[in-house]
């Protein structure tokens, strides 16, 4: 009597000759496949491609198919090409992705640069070409501006202002537009210089994410309101404080100003945001590790940018814009700092509006102490509830494994994780190939193929489906997927007293 002993599910198939006395219980191993069109005896998801080339142009070796115990190791070598981050590290011969390239599965908002493109120092060039495209887009602004106020003789009385048009409103959407233009800018400058998509500038899903962005704004305008409401309490009645504009213009002008700023500041400041909380944050996390390197210097360039005024609103813009850089990351996108950048601008502009200042060369920097003694408080307030806020809601912090990339080689997925999903080797390069649809694969590890050849013996002869007892006890059972329903009972049929070994998968009765 031979001991009950069931086999293991990792043990390859067992070939045994057909008996006539009694039919052969099926095994959960499927019979190896025929040859296919390489000479190989694997799975037909197994096999390299037919013809001489494959979609990335991988050549085929000369005698068609790949050499026994190979297969697996030539499409390793071919992800660890997409997965790895120094680059193109493809086979020989191989030819890179011509459309943009996603950061792997995992990565932080501020690393959505390192996809492996442009070498080590590409994101100097990168740097450089964008800030000079910003430079030369600021020039072309102000150009057609002074040029329009000359022909529509719509210039200031004085030679020696500042301002462009007579009209406050005319010079404001002018001075709102060549801040807009950075927008596209830093947008063009991740997909052609950075080689990646252009929406990981705005999220780390590669776009806009609008349902959390209006969550946002929900937050920010009613908490940006308190904030303008206690400064203006605290600091009213102080000469500093005063309007010193020409007062209300009147409901005509008032409308119109509201129409034009409510038009244009939210593209300012969402320009701004992309800018500095955006690209620059990706550009230096492209050569350093930590976020906190690039927060610090896009938060300093911030509050250079708006001038040199009183240090009291140089501090107000540089603690600011450090909470801002940290929600940023936190949070993985640019939806927060967006909405309360834009509800800070309208409240203000929508004020100096209003007492008919909007002609007042004053910015943030010129803001007094009352206004950054407030902002200590409601920056942090506002970045710690809307943290709490995305980790209720689930709000993505890091570059999903499951996100399709566009352009050519779309087939690959942005990480790692979609790898496994697809199989190993070159069974993901045949994610797309129309072909069979195969079946679930119950060993993960190593495929017949790879290993010795099985021993030629004649095709099992078909029989019923066997009993629940006569399966194994150990490892995975998988339900057959279509025949006849089994009947329970204590078996399919008697056990064979003499003849070949049987198969491995049933249980031999004492």
């Amino acid at each position: 009597m031979k001991p009950d002993i069931p086999p293991s599910p990792w043990d390859p198939p067992a070939s045994t000759p057909a008996s006539s006395s009694s039919p052969t219980p099926s095994s959960s191993w499927p019979s190896a496949p025929a040859a296919g069109p390489t000479g190989s005896t694997g799975p037909a998801w197994q096999q390299p491609p037919a013809g001489p080339t494959w979609q990335q142009g991988w050549q085929q070796p000369p005698g068609g198919g790949w050499p026994q115990g190979q297969q697996g190791q030539q499409g390793q070598q071919g992800w660890q090409g997409w997965q790895g981050q120094q680059g193109w590290q493809g086979p020989p011969g191989a030819v890179p992705p011509a459309g943009p390239v996603r950061a792997e599965a995992g990565s932080r908002y501020d690393q959505q640069g390192r996809n492996g493109q442009g070498g080590r120092f590409g994101w100097l060039g990168e740097l450089s070409l964008v800030v000079l495209l910003l430079f030369v887009g600021i020039v072309v602004v102000t150009g057609l501006a002074a040029v329009l106020a000359e022909v529509l003789d719509a210039g200031p009385d004085s030679p020696d202002s500042e301002v462009f048009f007579k009209d406050p409103v005319a010079d404001m959407a002018f001075q709102l537009v060549g801040i807009a233009i950075g927008i596209p800018v830093v947008l063009w400058g991740a997909r052609y210089l950075g080689r990646r998509p252009a929406g990981t500038v705005s999220s780390v899903l590669g776009r806009l994410r609008w349902k959390w962005l209006g969550l946002c704004a929900a937050v920010a305008v009613p908490m940006i309101i308190v904030q303008f409401g206690i400064m203006i309490a605290w600091t009213w009645g102080e000469e500093s404080a005063e309007p010193a504009g020409d007062g209300f213009p009147g409901w005509t002008a008032f409308l119109v100003s509201l129409a034009v700023l409510g038009a244009l500041v939210p593209f300012q400041a969402a320009a701004e945001e992309y800018v500095f909380r955006g690209w620059l944050v990706q550009v230096i996390g492209r050569a350093v590790r930590s976020p906190w390197p690039a927060v610090v210097i896009a938060s300093l360039l911030f509050a250079l940018a708006h001038g040199f005024g009183e240090l009291s609103g140089f501090i107000l813009l540089f603690y600011s814009a450090l909470w801002w850089g940290w929600l940023v990351i936190r949070t993985g996108g640019l939806e927060a700092v967006i909405t309360m950048h834009a509800a800070n601008n309208l409240l203000a502009f929508g004020l100096a509006a209003g007492f008919g200042e909007l002609a007042s060369t004053e910015t943030a920097a010129d803001a007094p102490w009352q206004a950054m003694a407030v902002e200590f408080v409601f920056a942090p307030l506002y970045c710690l509830v809307m943290a709490r806020i995305a980790d209720r809601r689930g709000v993505a912090r890091v570059s999903p494994g499951e996100e399709p990339r566009t352009g050519a080689g779309a087939e690959y997925a942005a990480g790692p994780a979609a790898a496994g999903a697809v199989g190993p080797g070159l069974a993901a390069s045949h994610a797309s190939t129309p072909g069979p649809v195969p079946g679930p694969v119950a060993a993960p590890a190593a495929a017949p193929a790879y290993g010795p050849e099985p021993v030629p013996g004649p095709e099992p002869v078909p029989g019923p489906e066997p009993a629940p007892e006569s399966r194994p006890t150990s490892g995975p059972v998988s339900a057959p997927e279509s025949g006849p329903e089994r009947a329970p009972g204590p078996g399919s049929g008697p056990a064979p007293e003499s003849g070949p070994e049987p198969a491995p998968g049933s249980r031999v009765e004492p």
